[in-house]
């Protein structure tokens, strides 16, 4: 136990008790409050940059394939998340987004309408293609390769069937499935 006050006195010196809380142990009840309050930071910080706590791991999965493509589930998710879309346009919805997937900003989220035998969730990003690869890679697992490496503007494929191409000057990153009508 004298071990543990010394610890607490040395820390408290050096005023960092929230690293102390965060070292001993669960029998000192006010670890809990420096816990929620860090919980609580980072969910106001997130609520301050305008996207949803949960739109990474709702729109994440889906972009890289690894999720059921619900086309209902997504436009209703975006459009709360959202807003209405702003315009429909080569059989897709669209949505103005300020969030962050893999580290890089999202501009622009992208749902199929369904008019067509293909079904899509996608995102243009504020980066370029390379670039979002790697961060995609880094982050997520995920490897892209370059579907002609001799080609500045080739599209990276993944294993699965997500894909990353350019849209204008930006990075497009989308998963697409044939839905067999």
């Amino acid at each position: 136990m004298t071990c543990w006050i010394r610890s607490i006195r040395s820390q408290r010196a050096k005023n960092s008790d929230a690293i102390t809380a965060m070292h001993l142990p669960n029998r000192f009840p006010w670890k809990k409050f420096y816990v929620a309050a860090t919980l609580a930071a980072c969910q106001t910080a997130t609520q301050a940059a305008g996207q949803k706590p949960d739109f990474s791991v709702t729109i994440g999965p889906a972009i890289l394939c690894r999720d059921k493509l619900d086309m209902k589930f997504f436009y209703d998710y975006l459009t709360a998340s959202f807003g209405q879309s702003y315009k429909k346009e080569k059989g897709a919805y669209w949505f103005k987004a300020k969030a962050q997937l893999f580290g890089k900003d999202v501009k622009e989220i992208f749902i199929s309408d369904q008019s067509s035998d293909w079904v899509f969730v996608g995102a243009v990003f504020n980066a370029k293609p390379d670039d979002l690869a790697k961060s995609v890679q880094a982050r997520a697992g995920t490897i892209y390769i370059k579907s002609d490496a001799g080609y500045r503007y080739s599209q990276y494929q993944s294993q699965g069937t997500s894909e990353i191409m350019w849209q204008d000057s930006n990075a497009k990153l989308l998963c697409r499935q044939l839905t067999g009508r």
